[in-house]
């Protein structure tokens, strides 16, 4: 694993932050980075969510009722159970973040999603 290093002045301005908050820079680098991947997480399935809508109208005729994975905007995987689904899908991609979603006849704001949790 490659190390971390933080530009000088990242550094000045984490280690005075981390003794104004009583906390340590590992913590407040953690956190950022924490937030960080969320927001990256978020934007992905907004696209994800882009790409199902615009796939929508052949996923309903293909797969209606059935639940379907997409990955990189595009349709990696379906099935009718989605237990079975979302194993496949971990097995096949590990703790990557996918939109799995229930194909009805119109595109519904309900989703489902495989995501890895960030713990603190």
């Amino acid at each position: 694993m490659e190390a971390i290093v933080l530009k000088p002045d990242l550094q000045e301005s984490l280690e005075r932050d981390a003794i104004r908050e009583s906390r340590t820079v590992s913590d407040l680098v953690n956190e950022a980075v924490a937030r960080y991947l969320r927001e990256r997480e978020q934007a992905k399935l907004e696209r994800e969510t882009a790409a199902y809508e615009h796939m929508h109208h052949d996923l309903a005729r293909d797969y209606l009722g059935q639940w379907v994975a997409v990955h990189d905007g595009a349709l990696v995987d379906h099935d009718t159970d989605v237990s079975a689904l979302s194993q496949r899908l971990r097995q096949r991609y590990g703790r990557t973040s996918i939109l799995i979603r229930q194909v009805r006849e119109e595109p519904s704001d309900d989703l489902r999603v495989r995501s890895p949790r960030l713990v603190r």
